[in-house]
């Protein structure tokens, strides 16, 4: 785990002492809007995350691409990313 990684994860455990709002983006513009809005997290949406992608919301998009736009969106932003990637993939 890098330093920024364990900051941003430190950061977001301390945000659920309190009232936590999760903006919703589904790429990396949406995330950027969010953050520069004053969002303190910004969470992604399985269902926009497949839509941005061209495909139906529903476990119809492969494990790489949800993933990599994911890390697009974590990229794109100096707060901590929640995912929402339907099953999970475990």
């Amino acid at each position: 785990m890098t330093a920024d990684t364990k900051a941003r994860a430190e950061a977001f455990h301390a945000l659920h002492d309190g009232l936590l709002v999760l903006p919703n983006a589904w790429d990396a513009v949406s995330a950027r809007l969010v953050a520069d809005a004053g969002a303190r997290a910004v969470a992604t949406t399985s269902a926009g995350v497949a839509w941005s992608l061209g495909a139906a919301d529903g476990e119809t998009l492969g494990r790489d691409r949800r993933v990599d736009l994911i890390a697009l969106v974590a990229a794109a932003v100096d707060v901590p990313v929640s995912a929402d990637i339907e099953g999970g993939y475990s």
